[in-house]
């Protein structure tokens, strides 16, 4: 008896499946896959061979909508990775990316670098009060008259560093 399964490409013609397993020279065929894969079944256990058969149905469109849920998974795990990175918790990223917790833990686990939502979580006051910038506490500052606190953003290129004011028809 084999332990592996064998794996068959099920393609539809007309109102049936045909299923081959090339490996073997065995063919099968059915109206219905489960059908298709007993017939399958049956012609293995015709020579000797008793062991599960897996169908993968193909055509033009089944390929496209595998392609896509590739796509969508390898997009899942850049949003997952950046929203960690923002120090998101694991309960915000899940809602954010409309993906249950439990798959979100597992493809944190799988980032190795990637600092986990509840070690790099930290208070929404300590993150405020390292993120405004006053820049009446900065006699340097150009716009210290305004006395106004606001957040300066983020230089992408020099991180640490002050971007310029923000102009006060900007929201603060």
């Amino acid at each position: 008896m084999n332990e592996k399964a064998i794996e068959c490409r099920a393609i539809r013609r007309g109102r049936g499946w045909t299923v081959h397993s090339a490996e073997h020279s065995v063919y099968g065929h059915g109206s219905t896959l489960k059908r298709a894969r007993a017939s399958v079944e049956q012609g293995l256990a015709h020579i000797g061979i008793t062991t599960e058969v897996t169908l993968i149905p193909v055509s033009p469109e089944l390929d496209m909508l595998r392609a896509a849920d590739k796509a969508r998974a390898a997009a899942l795990v850049e949003a997952v990775k950046a929203l960690a990175l923002r120090r998101a918790t694991m309960g915000d990223i899940a809602a954010a990316t409309g993906t249950p917790r439990s798959q979100v833990k597992k493809i944190l686990a799988s980032l190795k670098d990637a600092p986990t939502p509840a070690v790099a979580a930290r208070s929404s006051e300590q993150e405020q009060a390292e993120d405004e910038y006053t820049c009446a506490e900065d006699p340097s500052s150009a716009c210290s008259p305004t006395g106004q606190r606001h957040v300066h953003p983020a230089v992408s290129d020099r991180p640490g560093v002050h971007g310029p004011h923000p102009s006060p028809s900007e929201p603060r």
